[in-house]
């Protein structure tokens, strides 16, 4: 006779690694940062960024000073193609508004002057003109509320200035390149003052050669650190110390604004 066995499969059983053994001394507990751990890493981050910001305001500083220098270069070019289609006549400082009264001149005709040679838009009229928006706003000026908004041609103003004194104030005193002898150091343009205690609105917008400059003894350029950038008659652009401009050459003070030795 056969007995027949009936089998029950068992499904296998899962594996279960084994727990390591703990080692001895160490508690269950999670580690964490102590207190005075906590604070080190604080004084080293607090550290590294007393190393690094300098620096990054450093690289911002010359970034704009950068920006600055293209921007001038774009008025040169502005200027030099204003003169040769206007019969070697350079652009003028301002315009007489006599909507402020007798003597008053609105700033920033040298930037509606050249502007159809340095914008695509070729602004004929100052509401047309916003100097921020173009090439001709130095990154560092203070621009914003700088000139009153019922100012005409207060668009244009960029921080950048007009040599007014030698180059022409307004179209009655338009000057003709050929006047200038020493186009490597005479300046056209270049970076003006900023808004400041003892400066006046009206004051925005030129350049003042240092026998001007120095009195009162505020109006000083030196909006990129100890300087500012200028764009001179022959074309070229650098960044020149208020130093060297304010103390002229060959005993004349205003060596780099007036165009003759």
């Amino acid at each position: 006779m056969v007995t027949s066995v009936s089998m029950v499969l068992v499904p296998p059983r899962k594996l279960e690694r084994p727990t390591p053994a703990k080692p001895a001394g160490r508690s269950s507990r999670t580690s964490a940062f102590t207190l005075i751990e906590l604070l080190v890493v604080i004084a080293i981050i607090a550290l590294l960024a007393a190393m690094l910001l300098p620096a990054l305001s450093r690289a911002k500083g010359m970034a704009k000073l950068a920006r600055c220098t293209s921007n001038q270069k774009q008025i040169a070019y502005g200027y030099l193609l204003y003169v040769g289609d206007n019969a070697d006549f350079l652009p003028v400082a301002g315009s007489p508004d006599l909507s402020q009264g007798a003597g008053w001149v609105a700033p920033s005709r040298w930037f509606q002057e050249i502007s159809p040679y340095i914008s695509r838009g070729g602004e004929t009229n100052y509401t047309q003109m916003v100097a921020r928006d173009k090439v001709v706003a130095c990154p560092t000026a203070v621009i914003a509320n700088a000139i009153p908004t019922n100012v005409p041609g207060w668009q244009g103003y960029g921080g950048y200035g007009h040599n007014y004194a030698y180059l022409g104030y307004t179209p009655d005193d338009r000057k003709k390149i050929s006047i200038v002898t020493k186009p490597v150091e005479t300046c056209m343009n270049g970076d003006g003052l900023d808004p400041g205690p003892g400066i006046n609105w009206w004051e925005l917008g030129y350049l003042y050669p240092p026998t001007i400059a120095l009195n009162p003894p505020q109006l000083k350029y030196i909006r990129h650190g100890k300087g500012g950038n200028y764009a001179w008659v022959d074309g070229h652009v650098s960044m020149t110390a208020w130093k060297t401009m304010s103390a002229g050459l060959n005993g004349q003070v205003n060596w780099y604004y007036q165009p003759t030795r």
